[in-house]
């Protein structure tokens, strides 16, 4: 999606998460279109994470820090810390903030469609136009 929308292998990415499920084979896919894609784990050292590391409240603060101040922020989740960030980013930036909230029934049926390809050149052309 990302990459339909313009963005290319120099763009640095944040990525906001816990723990990933067998991450070196599901995130391979993702680090090969973004090599600069970053985790808090990967800019802290271990002795600045420390006293956030067993409390899985102030690691997402730390998350909601860094997208908080990012140039463009991408949600791909409902719920309260995408909710949050997208008011906090209104409020402070007077509304003009960068903001992908892709719309997860119309990209379910863009990925079930065969013409995917073309269909998708079409959609991201029309999101990247409204942006």
């Amino acid at each position: 999606m990302l990459r339909g929308m313009g963005f290319d292998k120099s763009t640095s990415i944040y990525l906001a998460s816990g723990k990933i499920y067998n991450s070196q084979r599901n995130m391979q896919p993702l680090l090969e279109m973004f090599p600069r894609l970053q985790t808090k784990e990967m800019l802290a050292s271990p002795e600045e994470l420390e006293p956030f590391k067993n409390y899985s409240s102030r690691m997402a603060a730390v998350d909601y820090t860094v997208c908080l101040h990012s140039d463009v922020f991408v949600t791909t989740q409902g719920g309260n810390f995408p909710q949050m960030l997208l008011g906090h980013r209104r409020f402070l930036y007077g509304g003009h903030s960068r903001t992908i909230r892709p719309d997860k029934r119309k990209l379910a049926l863009l990925f079930d469609n065969p013409r995917i390809v073309y269909v998708l050149e079409i959609y991201w052309s029309f999101c990247y136009l409204r942006l």
